[in-house]
């Protein structure tokens, strides 16, 4: 047909607008179940859906809506960005910026181009079953910055290109999602947390990338691609408000056998071979070793005071997501809001605390939150103290952890104030001066 319309010029304009409606029906007819079909872009009853496109007669789902073969289709729809038409015959250009590019015409809940808008629930809300977190876009999860963070989308471009058939001109969204596999997660329930019966998977692996879209499936949804096959030692944390129930389904399966191995999705990228420069951070991204790091599969040194569902037993490991939203967030790296059941309450008592000369600090104050989700601090051992002071666990053999002894002092505390307590004025430096990615302390693994 194609050959036909080169060829035969004198063709009306009705005639191959005809033929082009046969031949990229004839695709869509002809896509492989699994792949764009069952995909959240591709499905006939929730896919894509361009209000301006869906009026000329193109149903949801089809691939028009994104791609405009002609460049360019008549009617109340954005022009390209750069005045010339964009990389896959997209409707807008592929990529411009953090905030503004092709995804972001559609994945945003205030003027999508998308019939409706669309919602994009943090992972607070769709795993850890948060329904009062306000997050609701794409778009606005990128937008975060200081004391917000965001996966900075020009260094994924940067870092990806080149790597895993990944060009210059590849979006850096496509370097987690595969836009014609991802499935909603739920689907199409997206004010609804997952559950055990509405689950979707809308990662594909980095290293795994190939331009072939039905090679590269998605990741998770398979055997051999589960947490529980990464390891027979992960332990789900609690959904919010429970301890019954459990990431990221609400279910009560505890070992990952639900959730998709995140730990191997996310080292495609973050390990110990991987130089990653954060032009957010100024400096290049700690490496991540989690074979080794107590949250990952090396071992606690010793004892460890953990809350539960963790307990006393060593050798539990995390998964990414536990502790980290893949977009955005309003805290500094990544870290949620909800952990564990509950959230990072900052109203909790502080302790007065420094920047410290570690070789890595970026001044976190949400740390400290981030790890009363799951450790033990004062309060737990002693209700006359303060939340979020860490007395115990740090110089009190009652906690079962090993004190540190009084001649280190001067490395973690602002001179002056006496000796400590859990209701000391004693000042610190913050917590991650010496809890963080790689980090260790007087021959002890600190992270």
């Amino acid at each position: 047909m194609v050959k036909l319309i080169i060829r035969k010029g004198y063709y009306g304009l009705n005639v191959i607008f005809f033929i082009f409606l046969s031949f990229t029906n004839f695709l869509i007819s002809s896509a492989y179940a699994g792949t764009y079909l069952n995909s959240a872009h591709g499905s006939s009853t929730y896919g894509v859906n361009r209000t301006s496109t869906s009026t000329l007669g193109y149903p949801q789902g089809h691939c028009v809506h994104c791609h405009e073969p002609h460049a360019s289709i008549e009617g109340s729809e954005p022009a390209p960005a750069s005045g010339n038409p964009s990389n896959y015959a997209l409707f807008y250009d592929n990529y411009v910026s953090q905030t503004d590019g092709v995804c972001f015409q559609c994945h945003t809940d205030t003027g999508s181009y998308q019939s409706g808008g669309l919602v994009n629930r943090s992972y607070s809300y769709r795993a850890g079953g948060w329904t009062f977190d306000t997050l609701n876009d794409i778009l606005e999860a990128f937008s975060f910055s200081s004391p917000g963070s965001s996966h900075n989308l020009d260094d994924i471009k940067t870092f990806i290109t080149g790597k895993w058939n990944y060009t210059a001109d590849s979006n850096p969204c496509v370097a987690c999602h595969n836009p014609h596999a991802a499935t909603g997660d739920p689907a199409n329930l997206p004010n609804n947390p997952k559950s055990s019966s509405n689950r979707g998977y809308p990662l594909s692996r980095p290293s795994q990338h190939d331009k072939d879209n039905n090679l590269w499936g998605v990741w998770g949804d398979g055997t051999g691609e589960k947490m529980s096959d990464y390891t027979a030692n992960y332990q789900a944390p609690y959904r919010y408000n429970s301890t019954t129930t459990y990431e990221p389904d609400g279910s009560s399966t505890q070992d990952g056998s639900n959730l998709t191995d995140m730990v191997s999705f996310c080292t495609d990228c973050h390990n110990t071979t991987n130089t990653i420069y954060s032009t957010t951070l100024g400096r290049n991204l700690k490496y991540i070793d989690w074979n080794n790091e107590k949250h990952g599969l090396g071992d606690a040194t010793n004892t460890i005071s953990m809350d539960n569902p963790y307990g006393s037993v060593i050798g539990k490991v995390l998964a990414c997501t536990d502790c980290h939203e893949p977009h955005g967030s309003s805290n500094q790296v990544l870290l949620r809001n909800e952990v564990n059941g509950d959230i990072l309450t900052s109203n909790i008592t502080t302790i007065t605390s420094s920047d410290c000369t570690a070789p890595y600090s970026d001044n976190n104050k949400e740390i400290g939150y981030l790890c009363q989700r799951c450790h033990k601090d004062d309060y737990d051992f002693n209700t006359s103290c303060q939340k979020n002071r860490w007395y115990y666990i740090h110089h009190s053999s009652s906690s079962g952890d090993p004190p540190y002894g009084a001649s280190m002092c001067g490395s973690c505390h602002i001179s002056g104030g006496g000796m400590p307590s859990c209701n000391s004025s004693v000042s610190a430096n913050n917590c991650n001066c010496c809890h963080y990615h790689g980090s260790s302390a007087s021959g002890r693994r600190t992270f």
